[in-house]
């Protein structure tokens, strides 16, 4: 079976995508247009800026589903040259993310290049239009799919390589979680479990070990970080977080010491810093 980040396909990954998604295009709407001349909460970024990202990142499953031919599934035949879902070279979501911060001032780029000379209104019709667009096209990919899995392994093209589908939609939902708390939006509860399941894969991918507990209740647990192994009672390194605030500190928007300060992130032993592991994106 195809794995996203190291865990089955979510049995509601399109519904977390079109929930938050169409949280992030409502709330971009309701945004008076004197906001969009800001600065946003990313240090750099205008408002505008965030709206043009997001609505790039927001319909990239609409240029992956509709502007690549379509892959063979594992197990399918495949011709010479097709990538396959069980490729090496085929990325999942946790090897994606991981490769985000190499394309951070790409991104931040292409971003101000695509808000230059756009009102308001057009930021938010672009937003729209791609947001509709990716959800079209992704229900139109698992249509025929009851079970989805022979549509996650669908392998497309995004701008991190090949990647299977349902790794791609993952990838989807965390941005559209970061950026929406960029722009101060509560997240949709079935994104806000995704993203932050995928975050703890991602950093015990960052950080193999099992001298750590990390804890991000109700979604989320992993041991973390080389050292000596916890086997019984209480273990004696342990770090919680609450969701937002895991999301937060993993994406760089909230610092670990002010989210130790104010309570969001508890860390008990000596092991326990992960500072030298984040941000993760």
């Amino acid at each position: 079976m195809g794995r996203a980040g190291g865990r089955p396909d979510d049995p509601r990954l399109t519904e977390a995508f079109t929930r938050q998604w169409d949280l992030i295009v409502a709330g971009v709407d309701a945004l008076d247009d004197a906001r969009f001349a800001a600065s946003s909460a990313l240090p750099g970024w205008t408002t505008a800026d965030l709206v043009a990202h997001c609505a790039r990142s927001g319909g990239a499953l609409a240029r992956a589903l509709i502007d690549t031919s379509p892959t063979p599934a594992a197990g399918a035949g495949a011709g010479r040259g097709e990538a396959r879902a069980s490729d090496a070279s085929v990325a999942n979501a946790v090897e994606y993310l991981g490769g985000v911060g190499a394309r951070a001032e790409a991104i931040a780029d292409t971003a101000r290049s695509d808000a230059a000379g756009m009102s308001p209104h057009d930021l938010r019709s672009l937003l729209r239009s791609a947001v509709a667009a990716s959800r079209g096209a992704l229900m139109a990919a698992t249509a025929d799919q009851p079970s989805g899995q022979a549509a996650w392994d669908r392998v497309v093209t995004s701008p991190g390589g090949p990647i299977r589908l349902g790794d791609f939609v993952v990838t989807r939902c965390v941005e559209g979680v970061v950026h929406g708390l960029d722009l101060g939006l509560t997240p949709d509860r079935e994104a806000l479990r995704v993203v932050t399941r995928t975050l703890v894969d991602l950093l015990a991918a960052r950080a193999p070990g099992r001298s750590v507990e990390v804890r991000v209740p109700p979604f989320a647990a992993a041991q973390v970080v080389e050292g000596p192994r916890h086997t019984r009672g209480t273990p004696p390194n342990v770090v919680e977080a609450d969701p937002v605030a895991f999301v937060a500190v993993a994406a760089g928007r909230l610092d670990w010491s002010a989210a130790l300060a104010d309570g969001r992130v508890t860390a008990s032993g000596e092991r326990s810093d992960l500072r030298p592991y984040l941000p993760l994106l």
